[in-house]
């Protein structure tokens, strides 16, 4: 079988790994011992491109032709960098490191290195993501998968079998970027709960606020030296950035134009000066853990990954924000390789056995040592669309797919299509990344056009149900289908529009366009409704949002009993009616039947003017039924339309006089709440009525 390699490609360093032939991952290191290779690129005098430590000499010798830092430029088409004689995109200069570990493998293991595992940071968008993969082609190799850096990390450290699950946060700062993961590690199962992170934030920071406190020692004679040679600066501040973490302090010494700079730095100051960026990476995991409603009373401990980690003030400010010590037991410079190399094997290993004929042997394991044979992981972000607001004067980013769901994963929601029926309709989607409604703060992923609508049939609008799906590498597919007859669209990719995101930032036009509407969902949350009952109207309440149009629906949330609760005013983004259904709680408005939602539907929906709907949920009987019924009726006489569900207990009388019609007055079964909620919405999707 081939062999089991694992590529971490990261920021300022990177790594390759491979199960050895005794089941255990293990780094390649290259001619010279080195586990780690600079992810530089410089080019010698005929143009040939010189990746890792050459590099690095160069550019600590000031030529200003060595490319470094390019990772964090992957998925932007606009970058380039000039060498060796042309232009070199992210994805090409990430090639070249590539192919150079390919070719240190292929010398170290003696045989042809094609099908690996790279690592990405886990906050890695989808252009950014398609970019690593093209660097990967580039090399020449076939990138079985992309995985997380954090569970990478993760899973080399679970490889070691423990008697229980153990929650851990992966704290991973690297040269470039901060990630923040909670993973469950069981016997059998690595888990991802969910992620944080931020792709402009790692270890290269820090040194430029070294540099900025070396720079304050220096005359403006010796700055301006140094300004033309600032990769000098850079390389050496990383080295004393090193000496740092295991002395109380370090000497720049440079020798330019015939004289020696020099200047201190000590442990104190530069953690003064990066105090900040610290506190950057605490904000994101103290939001992570409120994400998934934990503290740190719930965490077995932190694990520490990445060459940055190894700061003393990392190590100190994650014993501060967790009472506990940071993990030991792996290394952090080389988990994210080792992990890398692990997945490789367990992928080799589920392909061999699914191409395994019946009733022959099965394969010896790749991968020797105990731990989870499965790992699954979240996305980072959620997937959405650009939608207009409930009153049509702004733009926002529909959230459809929210973040932090097991991958893979798809969500399918309708759009409503208006037909010209010649056969030339193209429907246009701005697919998105991103958890804001602010179109400026999301990434656009492309302008996807659907086409394949038939020339004739006398419709004048289409329902077109549209997934979006994240495979196991956490790409995106977009897919599409005409509701009646079922025909599978054509979907295309083209690049954005020079005027995007500036486009969205005018209000929508007026006229002509797909009328608006806006629905809430008033849940009944008293005592009855504890246990299974909310359960199966949480159910319901998710499969009405997504039999909706969401970039022309806004759906807000209200739970009432003893007191009402707006729990979610009307919004277009599934992500936060995601979350609101999930917060819904018996008790939070008490356990009784006093009140109605009536008088707040109608002061909620009095100054829309276009469809406005309340669907209205009770599986009891009201205390004051004759004051409910007269709200209900206000609500109707302006043109608030009322549907009302009952189950169990509910009393049938009473839903069909606050409905707006006894058609619009529904009473079901706990178990069918889910099918009839999705009725109500498809309805309201493709008729509006």
């Amino acid at each position: 079988m081939e062999p089991a390699v694992g590529i971490d490609l990261g920021t300022t360093y990177s790594a390759v790994a491979w199960v050895n032939r005794d089941g255990v991952p293990e780094i390649i290191p290259d001619a010279l011992g080195e586990a780690l290779t600079p992810s530089v690129v410089g080019f010698d005098a005929s143009g040939t491109p010189i990746v890792g430590a050459g590099a690095k000499v160069a550019q600590a010798e000031g030529e200003e032709a060595v490319a470094h830092l390019f990772k964090r430029w992957m998925g932007d088409a606009a970058f380039r960098f000039g060498g060796g004689g042309r232009e070199w995109t992210p994805p090409e200069l990430s090639a070249q490191v590539l192919g150079h570990l390919k070719r240190q493998a292929e010398e170290a293991l003696g045989t042809a290195v094609r099908r690996v595992v790279v690592t990405v940071p886990e906050y890695f968008t989808h252009p950014e993501r398609e970019a690593t993969l093209k660097a990967g082609r580039l090399a020449g190799l076939d990138v079985l998968r992309l995985m997380s850096e954090p569970t990478a990390a993760a899973l080399a450290y679970g490889l070691r079998p423990a008697a229980e699950t153990r929650r851990l946060l992966v704290y991973d700062l690297g040269g470039g970027t901060f990630d923040i993961s909670l993973v469950e590690i069981g016997a059998e199962e690595l888990r991802v709960v969910g992620a944080e992170g931020d792709h402009e934030l790692g270890g290269r920071d820090w040194d430029d606020r070294l540099v900025g406190e070396l720079l304050r020692q220096l005359t403006t004679e010796e700055s301006e030296l140094l300004a033309d040679r600032p990769g000098a600066l850079l390389v050496e501040a990383e080295r004393i950035k090193r000496t740092l973490s295991a002395r109380r302090a370090a000497e720049l010494r440079i020798a330019i134009e015939g004289r020696t700079i020099r200047a201190t730095a000590t442990r104190e100051g530069f953690a003064a000066a990066s105090r900040d960026l610290v506190e950057m990476t605490g904000h994101l995991t103290r939001k992570l853990l409120e994400e998934v409603d934990l503290t740190w009373d719930d965490i077995t401990g932190v694990l520490p990954v990445g060459g940055s980690t190894r700061m003393p003030m990392i190590r100190e400010f994650i014993e501060e924000i967790s009472g506990k010590p940071p993990m030991a037991g792996i290394h952090p410079d080389h988990a994210v390789a080792l992990g890398a190399a692990a997945q490789a094997a367990l992928l080799l290993e589920a392909e061999a056995e699914a191409l395994r004929l019946p009733g022959t042997a099965v394969a010896e394991p790749i991968l020797r040592l105990g731990g989870p044979r499965k790992v699954s992981n979240v996305v980072a972000h959620s997937l959405g669309m650009i939608a207009e607001s409930a009153d049509r004067e702004r733009y926002l980013n529909s959230v459809l797919l929210p973040r932090n769901q097991r991958i893979p994963s798809q969500a399918t929601r309708p759009y409503k299509f208006r037909l010209k029926g010649d056969g030339s309709d193209e429907m246009e989607i701005f697919l998105t990344q991103g958890e804001t409604e602010n179109v400026q703060d999301c990434a656009y992923l492309g302008r996807y056009i659907v086409t394949g609508f038939p020339a004739k049939g006398g419709r004048r609008e289409a329902v077109v149900d549209v997934t979006y799906s994240y495979d196991d590498s956490a790409l995106v597919d977009v897919a599409a289908v005409d509701r009646v007859g079922g025909a599978r669209l054509d979907v295309k990719v083209e690049q954005l529009p020079e005027d995007i995101p500036g486009r969205f930032l005018l209000p929508p036009a007026k006229g002509g366009g797909r009328e608006p509407m806006t629905v809430y969902l008033a849940f009944d949350l008293s005592g009855s409704m504890s246990g299974p009952p909310l359960s199966a109207a949480k159910g319901a309440a998710r499969a009405f949002v997504g039999q909706l149009d969401l970039t022309t629906t806004a759906v807000g949330l209200i739970g009432f009993s003893d007191s009402v609760k707006v729990e979610l005013k009307a919004t277009n983004n599934g992500s936060s009616i995601e979350r609101a259904i999930q917060r819904l709680r018996v008790g939070s408005t008490g356990y009784g039947n006093d009140a109605d939602p009536f008088d707040k539907i109608k002061e909620l929906l009095r100054r829309d003017q276009h469809r406005r709907f309340a669907v209205v949920l009770a599986d009891g009987v009201w205390s004051h039924q004759q004051k409910a019924i007269s709200r209900a009726r206000a609500c109707h006489g302006v043109g608030i339309e009322v549907v009302a569900v009952g189950f169990g207990g509910a009393d049938h009388g009473f839903l069909r006089a606050v409905a707006s019609s006894d058609e619009q007055a529904l009473f079901t079964r706990m178990g069918e709440l889910s099918d009839v909620f999705g009725t109500i919405a498809r309805e309201l999707t493709e008729s509006g009525a």
